[in-house]
């Protein structure tokens, strides 16, 4: 079975880890390189704010995690001759794909966003018919979805939505979405600035959908260039995945469709 995984690092930036390295998002992208064809099939290695973020598709059971731990050694002493060096906070995620040898993924960024950014986004894609219609044209989305919490929980929309809703007010916190046939929608990482990985398409959301409900999470939707953290922002990555193989990325909040939301959200300060 085929999975996308997304894997993000933290390893301090200039200024004050505002932005990463180029040296270090040079040096994981060197590393995944050479395991094409193994461990991996392919990979996409790019900056977000003061982290590197790493993407890549393989079969679901490979040793990705041990090759992550190559990229997270291989990039902290790089950081360290920049005398850059952090902790290294780190971050993974895999949605897998079944089978299917095509797939539209989108790959949604964070920087500056604190953990459980994208909780709202999930119930208003996935349970709200208002702003997600498919929920009501698409009958392979009509029969509702399954919303997995970070302690176990499971709300079935659309007869658990309130109780769903709830849970969030309460400080719940949404791990995957799950349509109600068991295919698996989106997932989301659980740390500071979360990443979000989801499928697009029939029986699912589709991209212009998701982009507008993501844009409207609080986090302003930025080109990849912008996502330096002076406030909390999030970027998306387009995707098409043929047979393994990451078509892109598109680069889809580079768009003046979005410029309004950017001058209504208000700016935070940084961490």
């Amino acid at each position: 079975m085929n999975a996308v995984t997304v894997f993000t690092v933290d390893l301090g930036g200039y200024p004050a880890g505002l932005r990463a390295h180029p040296l270090v998002v040079e040096r994981a992208a060197k590393v995944l390189r050479a395991e094409h064809g193994r461990v991996i099939a392919d990979s996409f290695v790019t900056r977000v704010g003061g982290r590197t973020a790493c993407v890549v598709t393989h079969q679901e059971g490979a040793e990705v995690d041990a090759l992550f731990d190559s990229v997270l050694s291989a990039c902290a002493r790089t950081a360290k001759e920049t005398g850059l060096a952090d902790e290294g906070d780190a971050q993974t995620v895999t949605l897998p794909l079944g089978d299917e040898r095509a797939a539209e993924v989108l790959v949604f960024l964070t920087s500056g966003a604190e953990a459980g950014a994208w909780d709202r986004t999930f119930a208003r894609l996935y349970a709200d018919p208002f702003t997600s219609p498919g929920l009501v044209s698409d009958p392979l989305m009509r029969q509702g979805f399954e919303f997995v919490c970070d302690g176990g929980e499971v709300f079935c929309t659309p007869d658990e939505t309130y109780a769903l809703l709830a849970h969030l007010d309460a400080g719940g916190r949404v791990q995957e979405v799950r349509r109600r046939d068991r295919v698996l929608a989106a997932v989301a990482s659980q740390g500071a600035d979360p990443g979000l990985v989801l499928r697009a398409g029939q029986g699912l959301p589709d991209v212009v959908t998701a982009l507008d409900i993501a844009s409207a999470s609080g986090l302003m939707p930025v080109s990849l260039c912008d996502m330096n953290p002076t406030c909390p922002k999030a970027a998306c990555l387009g995707f098409s995945v043929r047979d393994q193989m990451l078509i892109g990325p598109a680069d889809l909040y580079d768009d003046p469709a979005y410029e309004r939301v950017r001058m209504h959200t208000r700016p935070r300060a940084v961490r």
